[in-house]
């Protein structure tokens, strides 16, 4: 009776390690897809509305889900309290502090930061410039996360589920 429980707790754990693990190329993909709603959001305000940037953060942290929205929440306050020198520094340290919230890659991180960088940085006309690059940056990595969301999270959720029986045949 105890080794028929045993069986399936770790049938059920490796299970669900295999799905909770998949599940993070599906985050990945969707937080792009956020992150390319909130540039789009946001090179509308600035550019086309001409709205003073900590106004068009704080309007677009509203609009946005978590935790991209708290991240956005958290470079407003520090551009409003004047603690930081630049939109990047502000960035810079508020993504530290909310890594673990993220799942994104090096390319995305190096996208967004080359995008902080520039930001409030240049004219309308620049700005406009370096939203189109950041956003044709975001589509070329979401496609890609896309692709790799389809395939790897059946993967290992497979792969989770035959770890299981594998381990459960060898107990037998």
């Amino acid at each position: 009776m105890l080794k028929l429980i045993l069986i399936v707790c770790i049938f059920i754990i490796s299970t669900y390690i295999g799905f909770a693990y998949g599940e993070t190329f599906k985050k990945r993909q969707e937080q792009l897809k956020e992150i390319l709603k909130s540039l789009t959001i946001l090179q509308n305000d600035i550019v086309y509305g001409t709205t003073p940037l900590p106004e068009a953060l704080g309007n677009l942290s509203h609009k946005v889900c978590k935790p991209l929205s708290n991240f956005i929440e958290s470079v407003v306050n520090r551009l409003l309290k004047g603690n930081v020198e630049s939109v990047y520094e502000a960035a810079l340290e508020e993504f530290q502090v909310l890594e673990n919230e993220f799942y994104l890659e090096r390319d995305d991180r190096k996208i967004m930061s080359d995008f902080f960088k520039s930001l409030g940085e240049s004219g309308v006309y620049g700005q406009e410039k370096i939203f189109i690059l950041a956003i044709e940056g975001i589509k070329i990595n979401l496609s890609d996360a896309e692709e790799n969301a389809k395939k790897n999270t059946k993967l290992y959720r497979y792969l989770g589920v035959c770890l299981g029986a594998m381990i459960i045949i060898f107990m037998i």
